[in-house]
C-alpha cells in the first residue's frame, strides 16, 4: 500500500468513526433529554423541599407553646457534657426528633433503665440505629433539685450507658413551653417539625414492669414510614416535675 492509498484508508476509517460517533450521538439524544428532565424535576423538588423546611423552621420559632399536631416550639439547650443543641437544626437536617423528659430518681423513669444500658428506651434507640432519629432527654429539674444539675446528670448518663445527650433546662422555660408535667413524658417531632406523638413510653402505668405495648417505638416507626400514628396521644404517668419558681418576665414571654 503506497502513501496515497494509506491516507485514503485512514480518511475512510476516520469518516467511519465520525459516522459511528454521530450515530451514537443521535441515538443518545432522547436519553439525554430524559435525564435532563429528571434532573430538572429533582432540582425543583429539592428547591421546594428547602422552602418547606424554611417554613417549618419559621413556624417552630414562632410557636409560643406546645399544641398537639402543630409546630414544635423551638429551643436551644446545653447538655450535661457542655454541648449546645438547637431543635430546628436537627429538623432541618431531616431527622425525626424524640424528646424524653427525664428524672433519674423517678421510679417511673428508672423502670426503663439499668446499669447494663439495656433499658426500654435504649433498646428502642438501638433498633432505630440506622434511621435518622435523634433522641434528646431533657432534665427540667431546678438547681435545688437532687435529681438535676450538670455533674449529677452527667454521672447518671454515664452510669446508665446513655450515649445520647441529656439536656439541662434548670430554669424550666422549655419544660413549661411544652407543658411537660411528669417524667417520663414523650414528644415525637416529625421531619416537618410537627409534634406527631405525645404521651407515655409504654402501656403499663406502674413503676414495676414495662408494658407490652411500646407506644413510643410504634409511633417513631410510623413517623419514619410517613404513616399515621395509631395512638398519637396517650397519658404520660410518672413523677411531677419540680420546676424552679417562674420569674415574672418569663411568665410574660
Amino acid at each position: 500500500m503506497n502513501l496515497r492509498t494509506s491516507k485514503i484508508a485512514v480518511l475512510i476509517a476516520a469518516m467511519g468513526i465520525a459516522g459511528t460517533a454521530f450515530g451514537q450521538a443521535e441515538a443518545i439524544k432522547p436519553v439525554k433529554k430524559d435525564v435532563e428532565k429528571q434532573v430538572e424535576k429533582i432540582e425543583k423538588k429539592l428547591d421546594q423541599t428547602g422552602k418547606d423546611i424554611t417554613k417549618s423552621i419559621e413556624k417552630m420559632k414562632s410557636a409560643k407553646k406546645f399544641e398537639f399536631g402543630q409546630a414544635a416550639p423551638e429551643f436551644e439547650l446545653i447538655d450535661s457534657a457542655g454541648k449546645k443543641h438547637v431543635l430546628s437544626e436537627y429538623v432541618a437536617a431531616g431527622n425525626v426528633v424524640v424528646l424524653e423528659w427525664f428524672n433519674p430518681q423517678c421510679p417511673a423513669v428508672i423502670k426503663h433503665y439499668n446499669t447494663e444500658g439495656t433499658g426500654t428506651t435504649l433498646n428502642i434507640q438501638k433498633e432505630l440505629a440506622n434511621e435518622k432519629v435523634v433522641w434528646l432527654r431533657i432534665n427540667s429539674g431546678s438547681e435545688e433539685s437532687k435529681s438535676s444539675g450538670k455533674e449529677y446528670t452527667e454521672k447518671v448518663r454515664k452510669d446508665w450507658k446513655i450515649a445520647s445527650p441529656v439536656l439541662l433546662d434548670m430554669d424550666g422555660k422549655i419544660g413549661r413551653k411544652y407543658g411537660a408535667r411528669v417524667t417520663p413524658e414523650m414528644f415525637i417531632i416529625n421531619r416537618e417539625g410537627v409534634v406527631a406523638y405525645h404521651g407515655a413510653i409504654d402501656s403499663d402505668p406502674s413503676t414495676r414492669k414495662v408494658g407490652e405495648e411500646l407506644w413510643v417505638r410504634d409511633a417513631v416507626r410510623a413517623v419514619i414510614a410517613g404513616e399515621t400514628v395509631e395512638k398519637p396521644q396517650t397519658k404520660a404517668v410518672g413523677c411531677s416535675i419540680k420546676y424552679a419558681p417562674e420569674k415574672k418576665a418569663d411568665a410574660q414571654d
